[in-house]
């Protein structure tokens, strides 16, 4: 081996070096380490969620801040599903954003991904508008002055068999030291087929029995209230039974899980609602008056809203007798 060729074998085994496994004393209850990207020695975990499905978009080119605000779209962003893991760090305070970021990349690559996009301060966004405000792409708005010093980010792909894994790196700089937050997910189908189907009849006996029937086979895009195709069968089996026991009304109940604020899941659900109420009244010729549409939000809950199978148990559409 040349000297050249040591120097820069050695140099990324360093890097790589940096970026290890293991917890810190002082880490939160419950968290680790996303076993392919790690962590920068001497860091310490101050946040941590790890969810089975959902989705997360990652910026993939300079954001507009100005024309789009801290509105993410298909022209600047991916949307991914699957397993999401959401890590925050405080850095060590002698280390540079630029030392951590390198060694992430290092690592990274050391470990077959490739990078999609990575951009420093005025490389992250179009318009002129401050990096900080890349700050709200990583989620982290209420905590944007860790970010007032400067801002470095990467988004890195490894394409396995099994699914594709993306790992984004946010690099805030202040004075109290970087702030490094990772966010992965690793692509998966979702677990279908956990919701039971509930035909008209079981509606009935539900409602006779308790007073309510609650629904899951309606489903909704993510944060609209917009019917997806999928709930039509679902819908089918309402209309049979309204049009089975004509003297019936119903408060046509939203609910959802316990994650945002709740002034806007109360509107959410209540939106959702609506759009059942008036999807029965247009399609199949169920009087209005009939429906009432109301929106419980995160207020009723059925189960913890902790883990990804209580969240699933909670978002539902109930149908109340009047």
């Amino acid at each position: 081996m040349n000297r050249s060729t040591f120097i820069t074998t050695t140099a990324a085994l360093v890097c790589a070096g940096l970026l290890a496994g293991g917890a810190a004393a002082k880490d939160v209850a419950g968290s680790k380490d996303h076993p392919l990207v790690g962590r920068y020695t001497g860091s310490e975990i101050i946040d941590y969620k790890s969810e089975a499905f959902n989705e997360h978009r990652f910026i993939i080119a300079p954001v507009d801040f100005k024309t789009d605000g801290e509105a993410f779209t298909d022209g600047n962003s991916i949307k991914v599903e699957g397993k999401i893991t959401d890590i925050r760090y405080n850095a060590p305070k002698d280390r540079s954003s630029l030392e951590i970021i390198h060694n992430y990349e290092e690592s990274l690559k050391s470990k077959g991904f490739e990078t999609v996009f990575s951009c420093a301060n005025d490389t992250c966004v179009k318009d002129k508008s401050s990096p900080y405000r890349m700050s709200f792409a990583a989620g982290d708005g209420q905590i944007n002055y860790r970010y007032g010093d400067g801002v470095r980010y990467l988004l890195a792909k490894a394409s396995k068999p099994e699914g594709d894994t993306y790992a984004a790196v946010f690099l805030g700089d202040n004075k109290t030291g970087p702030l490094v937050h990772v966010i992965v997910a690793d692509v998966k189908p979702m677990q279908s087929g956990q919701i039971a189907f509930v035909d008209a009849g079981a509606m009935a006996k539900s409602i006779s029995a308790s007073g309510h029937v609650a629904l899951y086979g309606i489903q909704f895009d993510f944060d609209k209230a917009d019917i997806k195709p999928e709930s039509r069968p679902t819908l089918d089996e309402i209309a049979k039974f309204l049009k089975a026991n004509s003297e019936v009304a119903l408060v046509v109940t939203g609910h959802t899980d316990g994650k945002g604020g709740f002034d806007y899941n109360v509107d959410l659900s209540k939106r959702r609602a609506q759009a059942v109420a008036a999807d029965l009244a247009q399609h199949y010729g169920i009087s209005a008056s009939r429906l009432t549409p109301f929106g419980a939000g995160m207020s009723a809950p059925i189960a913890s809203n902790d883990d990804d199978a209580g969240r699933a148990k909670n978002r539902r559409v109930e149908l109340v007798k009047r």
